[in-house]
Parts: C-alpha cells; structure tokens; sequence
C-alpha cells in the first residue's frame, strides 16, 4: 500500500500541483501548503449563463493550536494557550484534531486569553483533553481575490455580472463583483445591497458554491492555502446540502461515504434513498443512491437509470469540484478523510 503521500500526490497528478516536499515531510508541524485550479465553466456562446458548482479544498494555517483542559457548553478552555483577547470572533473556527471526534469544528465568537466561545455547543462530543487548531474561515476575498484577481465576470448589478451563490440553508446569498455602477463604488456586493464591501463573507470548508458565468470562455479560479492534515466532520441538514471536499483530491462515491453507504439513508430506489447529485459536464446532474432491500441489483452505490450496475468507484467530485446531496433522514456528522492523516 502507498504511504499518504504518496497516494495523495498519485491523487493530484494532472490536477493540482502542492508542495511535494511538504507533502512528504508528514512529521512538520505545518501543514503542506500549495494550490490548486478549479475551472469555471462559460456559457460556450450556447445559453445566456452556465452554471459551476466549486469548492474550496485549501484552508487558511492555523493561527493558534494548543490542548483543551476543560470544556462547558459553549466554552472551550485551554489553560497552556495564550491566545489574543477578540482577536477571532465571528472570522475564525476551531477544529478538534485529536480524540474519538476529531475533525468536529465550531464558529468562535469570541476569545480571551485561555478560552474560546462557540456558535455550536460541541462540549457533548469532547471531553476536555483534544488538541485543536484556530483557523480564519476562507473569505470571497480569499478564493477569488480582493479585486477579483480571479477573473470573475463583473457589472454594474448581479444580473450584468457573474453570480456565486452560497447556500444559507433556505436559499442561496448571491454575491458578484461590482464595477460601472453609477452608485456603490468598486468590489464584493450581494445581489441585495450594492453598496456595502462582501470581501469579507465567509466561504466555510466543505461547501458547494454555485458559480452562474455568463460570459462564454472557461475562468480557472485559483485557489492557494494549506492542506489539512486531520479529518474534517461536516454537519449535513436534511433536505438539500451543497456540498465539496475539504482536501485537493478526486473522491469517488465510496471515497466520501464509503463503501457500505456510511450513514447516507438507503432505500430501493432513488425516491426512498438520500440522493447525491454530480453535476454533468453539459448541465443538470446524475443522480446516485445507497441500494439496499430492491427485489433485484444487489447492495451498493447505484444510478437512478441503473439499480444493477455497482457505481462505488464513480467519481462524485473532481479537485474543487461540489455536488448536492438530498438527505432524506435527519441530520448528521459525515466525516470527509484526508489522505494526509495518520495511519
């Protein structure tokens, strides 16, 4: 068997370039750190827009790391840290990264010099000695640049320019950038307030950002940051979860869920099961589902068109690519693996 990073690098061959040297070194303290290139698709001259979904497979280092010493509700302490009072309210998260939930992570919304206090309580999945890292969330500014360094195409209004909508839980925030306005200036806005700066808006790991171009040529957006060396949990809702990998790697539908399906709800088709979408290349998506008690086509991962057929090595995402899964249970924890964690 290859050792991680091996198989990570044999992962990213023709899609991403990283530092191999940071790659090999797992011992580091630091995380690797490189880039990668995702393609946003253009209309092709064919349409009036073509739609992308993109995620963001690089995180921001970690600012602070340290061991928790206790933890109550929404109260993290760690009694060994010295961390600086305010400084990551409402931009930064914690990440667990040792422990039975390692990957699980929770919004700070304030800090003082030995304490961290969460959006989430998480206290019921930790017990009060994990390690764990304070990271910035990856901004609008991060991924495509404080100016739009990315290329994005931009107008006076969202509807003259490109759209990237993020899904808020009931609906998508749509973002573009704003230049030849006759009012509200130059930079990020919401297709709802043309005049307040949206660099800032926070782009969490794990999600799926819809990208609607509607100019014809192909935009490569690139993407620099560090690589995670620990797992990553990531909350899923029911109903619809647009969703990315966390790491700069192709995953195949058993990459992700697992072999067994993991905790995605099975069914005899696709209409009793949680379906994940993958976008197709031309538009709209094929649609995938966990098999188990049909009178015919075995257990496993399945097409909606084809219960017989075994579908667990089809590729569910590209590097920075998304998909959406349509959870039909209720919520739950999926755990996204990165090749980089310890054996």
């Amino acid at each position: 068997m290859m050792n991680t990073s091996q198989k990570l690098i044999a992962m990213l061959s023709g899609a991403a370039l990283l530092s191999v040297s940071s790659l090999a070194a797992q011992t580091a303290t630091t995380d690797p750190v490189g880039y990668v290139s995702v393609t946003v698709n253009g209309t092709g001259g064919v349409g009036s827009s073509a739609i992308s979904v993109i995620g963001v497979p690089m995180v921001n280092a970690a600012d602070t790391s340290g061991v928790l010493t206790a933890v109550a509700g929404t109260t993290l302490t760690s009694s060994g840290a010295s961390l600086t009072p305010g400084a990551f309210a409402s931009t930064h998260y914690v990440q667990i990264t040792s422990g039975t939930n390692t990957g699980i992570s929770a919004t700070v919304t304030g800090n003082t010099a030995t304490t961290l206090t969460t959006a989430q309580d998480i206290s019921s999945l930790l017990v009060g000695t994990e390690t764990f890292e304070v990271r910035a969330y990856n901004t609008l500014a991060d991924v495509f640049g404080a100016a739009n360094e990315s290329g994005i195409g931009s107008g006076a209004n969202a509807a003259a320019a490109d759209e990237i909508l993020v899904y808020n839980g009931a609906g998508f925030d749509i973002y573009y950038y704003q230049e030849g306005a006759a009012f509200g200036g130059i930079g990020w806005r919401t297709s709802t307030n043309g005049f307040t700066d949206q660099s800032s808006a926070l782009l969490p790991s794990g999600l799926g950002l819809v990208v609607k171009r509607k100019q014809s040529a192909d935009v490569d957006v690139v993407i620099s940051g560090s690589v995670l060396t620990t797992n990553s949990i990531v909350p899923v809702e029911a109903g619809v979860n647009w969703m990315s990998g966390a790491n700069p790697i192709d995953y195949t539908l058993a990459d992700y869920f697992g072999a067994d399906g993991g905790d995605l709800q099975s069914g005899a088709n696709a209409a009793a099961a949680d379906e994940i979408l993958v976008p197709k290349a031309g538009g709209g998506f094929d649609i995938y589902y966990y098999q188990e008690g049909a009178s015919f086509g075995g257990i496993g991962f399945r097409s909606s068109v084809n219960g017989f057929t075994d579908a667990s090595a089809t590729v569910l995402a590209t590097v920075g690519n998304g998909f959406v899964l349509k959870r039909k249970g209720t919520a739950y924890n999926q755990v996204d693996a990165t090749p980089l964690a310890a054996n």
